[in-house]
């Protein structure tokens, strides 16, 4: 679990990686589960897509961009004496979000812009402990349709051009520049667009209908269930979503928006690495979304997977805007029930949980044992998942209780480490590693006036959740869990984040992974969510199993701690609760694109 200093920390890290490394914020085949998920105990969390993602999950990079119809300032308008004029809104865009014209509309005062411009592949974190290459240098293939011109710079430089295609060397990278994409004419009766950038040795998958790199869907081989939260911008504007034809859509120039990645794509991605997908529904949904959503996923997730469902994400945490929608919601549902804020949203969370897992399990029809309907509940307080399951403010024949509905499991984030090392730690020969490690494992009381920083504390959660939910008979598992040190409000660079970016690259962080997984297992969880995949650490946490997508990971030997503790902890443990193994029955011959009309 997530105290609100760090939950919302999460949320300022995207937002200051922007800042830092911009200046401004302007396939795969389907399969069933394989011989190397069948039996994991875990998932894993993905990282939001953005410009700057260290997760690059993409074979056309370009989608790591925030182009789109919806957001404009997916693009920067640029002239030759400033990068960026700041008049987005003026651009006269195309239905997928490219400018049909480089004329500003009449609404704009003044044009100053010539040229409108995008970033990728900017500002990543070195691989490898800092040592290793952000990216991968070489040529890429820029394809496109429509007359126009683009240009390129920073680390980019012009190889070859012809009609629709050019080849661009970007260099072996010394600073993280990255590269600048500028569109700097385009023919308004044939205007540039389906603008694709692709390493050159991958450009024939790509060809071939694939949407994922090779070395993300190899990331993800071991992993039962891959979670799409922040994927789908579910803390931001993505989460707050109500109408479906308000959704992002596949055919968008960019996914890295602040309304996230299309609901398509991530079941793509679960298709073609075989993994259950954990998909999260907007707060303010209304019941058209929460069944086109759930229409959608049973008309296009593989037959042999499974489908975690769950109404938004974390409601109970103060920190997210849908901790108060939920409030708000409930009081004008139950006026003058005299209750707590904290009440009303969980009993809100509930009905809506119920109402949510009712639509999903009657869309799905006999497919229903497929859908896990999932009841998010914060790990320190057992109170925020029985009100939620009871909630007794439902009143009505067939409403309450709200764990009548098909709920079918109970989440919660059983995170380690969330507390401040003090100052005085960093002074020590080794720079406070030998305390930090004594205190996550509580070998010394070093530091216990902070509840919630030790294996033991959280044991302790974990059984309490085990004896509360034992009259529902439900499960718990884990949406999010690990290591959650947090520098902020010290600065990149302090003492105190220095150490703890150098403690989740010791080996004894691996051993923590280890213990927190044991210690789950032994007390009765079921799936373990890891968060997450790949983030770059700085003063807003170490939250990545890995750093950057170029990180070595093979031989694991020689791959970060914490990767090579969660991937021995699969190969070691098999799933251990009764129906958690599917079976294995090979690749599904439908591509993503040709999925959804054969089924």
């Amino acid at each position: 679990m997530r105290f609100d200093m760090s939950a919302s920390v999460r949320a300022m890290a995207v937002l200051s990686a922007a800042a830092i490394v911009g200046g401004f914020i302007p396939g795969g085949r389907a399969r069933a589960e394989t011989s190397a998920n069948v039996d994991s105990p875990l998932g894993i969390n993905l990282t939001g897509v953005t410009y700057y993602t260290p997760e690059q999950p993409f074979l056309n990079i370009f989608k790591t961009t925030g182009v789109s119809k919806a957001t404009p300032k997916g693009w920067f308008t640029y002239s030759r004496s400033k990068m960026d004029t700041g008049e987005e809104a003026y651009l006269q865009l195309d239905a997928d979000g490219y400018p049909t014209t480089l004329q500003a509309s009449s609404a704009d005062p003044h044009q100053q812009f010539s040229a409108v411009g995008v970033l990728i592949l900017r500002g990543l974190p070195n691989s490898n402990a800092g040592t290793g290459l952000p990216y991968r240098p070489g040529q890429y293939v820029v394809l496109y349709d429509g007359n126009g011109t683009l240009s390129y710079g920073f680390d980019a430089t012009l190889v070859s051009h012809s009609q629709g295609r050019d080849v661009i060397n970007i260099a072996r990278p010394t600073t993280g520049g990255g590269v600048l994409l500028l569109i700097t004419a385009t023919d308004p009766n044939n205007h540039l667009r389906n603008i694709r950038v692709v390493k050159a040795e991958e450009e024939g998958l790509l060809s071939q209908g694939d949407l994922f790199a090779p070395q993300f869907l190899a990331m993800l081989k071991n992993f039962h269930v891959i979670r799409f939260m922040q994927w789908s911008k579910i803390d931001e504007p993505g989460g707050m979503v109500g109408a479906w034809s308000n959704r992002t859509h596949s055919t968008d120039a960019g996914w890295g928006t602040v309304d996230g990645v299309p609901l398509e794509v991530d079941i793509q991605l679960a298709n073609a690495v075989g993994a259950d997908a954990w998909l999260n529904v907007p707060v303010n949904a209304d019941a058209d979304y929460i069944t086109q959503m759930a229409t959608l996923a049973h008309n296009t997730l593989s037959p042999s997977l499974k489908v975690y469902i769950e109404f938004s994400n974390e409601v109970w945490n103060s920190a997210y805007a849908q901790y108060n929608y939920a409030i708000q919601q409930g009081k004008a549902t139950w006026p003058g029930a005299g209750v707590s804020a904290y009440t009303y949203n969980r009993d809100w969370f509930g009905m809506r949980t119920a109402q949510m897992c009712d639509i999903w399990k009657s869309v799905w029809g006999g497919d229903g044992s497929r859908v896990i309907c999932v009841l998010g509940a914060q790990a320190a307080n057992t109170w925020t998942a029985t009100e939620a399951l009871n909630c007794p403010l439902w009143k009505g024949t067939g409403n309450a209780p709200c764990a009548a509905h098909g709920i079918d499991a109970v989440a919660i984030a059983p995170y380690f480490a969330d507390f401040q090392a003090p100052a005085a730690w960093t002074s020590t020969s080794d720079g406070g590693l030998t305390n930090l490690f004594q205190e996550l494992n509580q070998a010394a009381l070093i530091h216990s006036s902070y509840a919630g920083a030790d294996l033991a504390k959280i044991s302790s959660w974990e059984a309490a959740y085990k004896a509360a939910l034992a009259p529902y008979k439900l499960p718990f598992i884990a949406y999010e869990g690990g290591q959650t040190l947090v520098g902020f409000p010290q600065s990149n660079g302090s003492p105190v984040v220095k150490l703890y970016i150098q403690a989740n690259r010791d080996p004894r962080m691996g051993a923590t992974y280890t213990n927190a997984l044991q210690q789950w297992k032994a007390n009765g969880g079921q799936t373990y969510v890891i968060f997450n995949d790949v983030n770059a650490p700085s003063q807003y946490g170490e939250w990545g199993a890995l750093e950057s997508f170029m990180d070595t990971t093979k031989p694991l030997s020689s791959s970060p701690p914490k990767w090579q503790a969660i991937q021995n902890f699969i190969s070691a443990t098999p799933c251990w609760w009764q129906g958690c193994r599917g079976a294995v029955s090979g690749d599904v011959p439908q591509s993503p694109k040709n999925f959804q009309a054969n089924h």
